[in-house]
């Protein structure tokens, strides 16, 4: 058999039965101890995280905690921060983290593993591009196990109802909000992730739309500009049209209320898509459609990222080798085929799958998304700061309905301070 036809049939294997991780085998002198996974939950990650509990026999143990974006920050951060010998030994992490958790020693380099174990499993099948995302001064700090990017989910049913076409810029983004607001076709028509630091999420990706970014040649802070006032405007902007406690929305909000039919559109990760399909938890099968997100200005990046969710290792873990075949297992090509039905794997002979391509509809998009993404968030230790603060200060403007250029300022202010005290700026 060629392997197009494989990858054709495990396609058709994919899509017809349960995803069930295969077995994991673990060296006999690696299989004993405790493994304890940390992570965010979604359909791809619960996927990988019963893929590394399958490791557990014999006199092996696998955990899993399962946290929300503000507690993973809080309580990773504190176990990370700790001395001594880390409570996880595997931990979900995101560009973002390994930019913040990396740079600080946190984290550890897994160069030579990677390459003790490339030819192996098959590492050089993942992208430069998710590699460079989990890479900072050469050192890798994360194993990507997805490709991931916000898109665009709306009801085609009720866009072509309506005459409506999927929004491609900010503009008629907020024309269509107006026009499914009158239609009173859902309780809302949209809704998008801004609770804790989301936030800083959403901020970025309009900011870099606009031209803006986070900090000057001389490394501070640059937000507060007519870029970053036009950024969080636009978030004002969609508010009027989105649940009033959307600000504490998380990503599990945004998703349950498309797949209950509460609202018409939203920017969201593609890990999402998935769900929407499934007659269990969904309203909507079969009615949603994807397009890549909107620009801020006809021919500008799109505002969203494209990056992914990777697997990190606790610089303090006291068996770093165990924890990193136990990622290994969970993202070989048979898993990886399993995977896919929850969104694009890491890995390109998967993800550039024809087959699979047709069978997951909102792919597609997400390949347009990385052709014109937006910047990711700036690769230097004090990003973090500015995550924090700016989330803290304009959720807070948005709310009260205060000055939102004066909001920048301060969050501006505060980061620069914070640097200082940080040691980041003289």
């Amino acid at each position: 058999m060629n392997r197009r036809f494989l990858l054709s049939l495990a396609a058709l294997l994919v899509f017809s039965a349960p995803a069930l991780a295969q077995e994991c085998k673990l060296p006999a002198n690696l299989s004993s101890g405790t493994i304890n996974l940390v992570s965010f939950r979604f359909p791809m990650m619960e996927f990988y995280a019963k893929a590394i509990e399958a490791c557990a026999g014999g006199g092996l143990r696998v955990n899993t905690t399962f946290l929300q974006a503000d507690a993973f920050n809080t309580q990773v951060g504190t176990a990370l921060a700790a001395r001594g010998s880390s409570p996880y030994q595997i931990i979900w992490s995101n560009p973002s983290f390994v930019t913040q958790w990396g740079s600080k020693g946190w984290l550890l380099p897994l160069n030579v593993l990677i390459a003790k174990y490339s030819k192996q499993y098959g590492l050089d099948d993942i992208s430069d591009q998710l590699w460079r995302n989990a890479t900072i001064n050469g050192r890798r700090y994360g194993i990507p196990v997805n490709f991931n990017t916000q898109i665009l989910f709306y009801r085609k049913d009720i866009f072509d109802e309506l005459g409506l076409k999927p929004p491609t810029t900010f503009d008629e983004f907020l024309d269509v909000l107006k026009k499914l607001d009158a239609a009173k076709k859902t309780k809302h028509p949209s809704a998008i992730a801004f609770g804790g630091t989301a936030m800083a999420g959403e901020f970025h990706s309009n900011l870099m739309a606009f031209g803006g970014r986070w900090f000057d040649d001389r490394g501070r802070p640059a937000f507060n500009s007519e870029a970053g006032l036009r950024a969080a405007q636009s978030i004002r902007d969609w508010l009027q049209f989105m649940p009033p406690d959307v600000l504490s929305y998380t990503n599990d909000n945004v998703m349950v209320a498309l797949q209950q039919g509460d609202i018409a559109i939203s920017k969201i990760w593609l890990t999402r898509a998935a769900p929407m399909e499934d007659a269990n938890v969904s309203r909507v099968v079969g009615k949603m459609a994807y397009a890549p997100a909107f620009r801020a200005v006809s021919g500008g990046p799109v505002a969203a990222t494209a990056e992914g969710d990777m697997y990190s290792i606790p610089a303090n873990t006291a068996n770093p080798e165990q924890a990193f075949l136990a990622i290994m297992e969970a993202i070989k090509p048979s898993n990886q085929l399993k995977a896919a039905q929850f969104g694009m794997v890491s890995r390109g002979s998967i993800a550039n799958n024809a087959e699979l391509a047709r069978a997951n509809r909102a792919w597609p998009a997400a390949s347009a998304n990385a052709r014109a993404a937006a910047p990711l968030r700036p690769f230097v230790p004090y990003m973090g700061i500015a995550n924090n603060i700016v989330s803290r200060t304009l959720s807070t403007a948005l709310a009260n309905k205060t000055d939102l250029k004066a909001a920048l300022d301060a969050a501006a202010k505060q980061v620069e301070d914070e640097m200082r005290a940080q040691g980041f700026l003289k």
